[in-house]
């Protein structure tokens, strides 16, 4: 009698007993699936082995319908996707290495065996790279912050970068795996950003987006109040990307400005100790329409003064003054420039000295 083996009997008509277990068991995984995927995870498992007969078939799957393509083209972009995902976290998506595993006794059902795995393996790594992009984008530190009038707060972050905001500003920090944002509403504030690899640190305020790596730098945004943004850089390297493609490079001392629409203005050179100087509760003006500076003081309290004047108001004015000691500011004031202060009661209204009114036409060329 000639002795019994563990082997299947081999026909050459029909499937085996082996095979139609697999085709039902290939038949039970291919319902709990949706047709088009399934198909395209089919395909793409065997892309690198198909003749000249299956290379036609596929092209005409693929010409059948637009969605076909489409879920084809789906899953290339995952399968680059994963490429990316780092072994530990493929690891939670891999197929088991025993559901792969064909012995040599059975090369001719190979690819058949191989199939419900190798589509089952596309789809899952289809769930987990859109799992993975889905957790890279999932915040791990939200959070708001604001001032009131006359207020400044210093904010240490996660991430170790820290913010000083001036006063009435507010903006939402929001730390991701990959990336920082920061969107400032509206105020000024002082951002001192960790350097990290791979996490850029973008400040985003109406048109603008500042782009950092590790640096100090400042963004103003108060275009309700002068219809201006603004950016200095007191340490390091930003850049600036405003409307139409506008773009630049700011370096320590440089500034920028722009208005609504997001166009930029020529890169300016910054004084010394001018970036961010409410930190010292001071405040400096560079040639600016004393309209202006009274409206910049007015940001941080009620000053009491009043120009009715327009050619007060245009009259210019520099320098550094302090936030708390208005009563220095108003003393200094009709020494820098030809006014008078007059007081009634707690408004102190600030006009022309009676010598310079006498040529107002002059002082109104300023």
């Amino acid at each position: 009698m000639a002795p019994m083996t563990a082997h299947s009997p081999r026909h050459d008509f029909g499937p085996s007993a082996q095979e139609q277990a697999d085709l039902r068991e290939y038949a039970d995984f291919a319902a709990t699936q949706d047709g088009v995927a399934l198909a395209a995870a089919t395909w793409f498992s065997r892309h690198g082995n198909l003749d000249a007969q299956d290379q036609s078939a596929f092209a005409a799957w693929l010409a059948a319908d637009p969605a076909h393509a489409e879920a084809y083209a789906q899953l290339q972009s995952t399968h680059r996707v994963a490429r990316r995902i780092p072994p530990q976290v493929a690891a939670r998506w891999a197929v088991p290495p025993a559901a792969t595993h064909v012995t040599p006794q059975a090369p001719r059902r190979h690819w058949l065996r191989a199939l419900p795995y190798a589509a089952a393996a596309m789809l899952l790594l289809s769930v987990g790279a859109g799992g993975y992009q889905w957790w890279q984008q999932q915040a791990v530190f939200s959070q708001s912050y604001a001032t009131v009038r006359g207020q400044r707060l210093a904010v240490a972050l996660p991430d170790g970068s820290k913010l000083q905001l001036d006063t009435a500003t507010q903006l939402h920090v929001t730390l991701y795996r990959q990336r920082r944002e920061v969107r400032l509403a509206h105020g000024e504030a002082l951002f001192q950003v960790q350097s990290k690899q791979g996490q850029p640190f973008d400040v985003l305020s109406g048109p603008l987006t500042v782009t950092v790596v590790g640096t100090q730098f400042s963004v103003r945004n108060t275009l309700e109040h002068d219809g201006k943004l603004r950016v200095a850089v007191q340490h390091g390297q930003v850049r600036v990307a405003g409307a139409r493609q506008d773009r630049v490079d700011l370096r320590a001392g440089q500034g920028v400005s722009s208005d609504a629409s997001g166009r930029l203005s020529a890169i300016a050179s910054l004084a010394p100790g001018s970036v961010a100087s409410w930190r010292d509760g001071r405040i400096t003006f560079d040639n600016v329409p004393l309209g202006a500076a009274l409206a910049e003081f007015e940001r941080y309290g009620d000053t009491g003064f009043v120009v009715r004047d327009p050619a007060v108001a245009r009259l210019r004015i520099g320098g550094s003054f302090s936030l708390t000691q208005l009563d220095r500011f108003a003393a200094a004031l009709p020494q820098l420039l030809p006014v008078q202060i007059v007081r009634n009661g707690t408004v102190s209204t600030i006009g022309m000295a009676p010598k310079a009114a006498a040529q107002a036409p002059a002082m109104q060329l300023q």
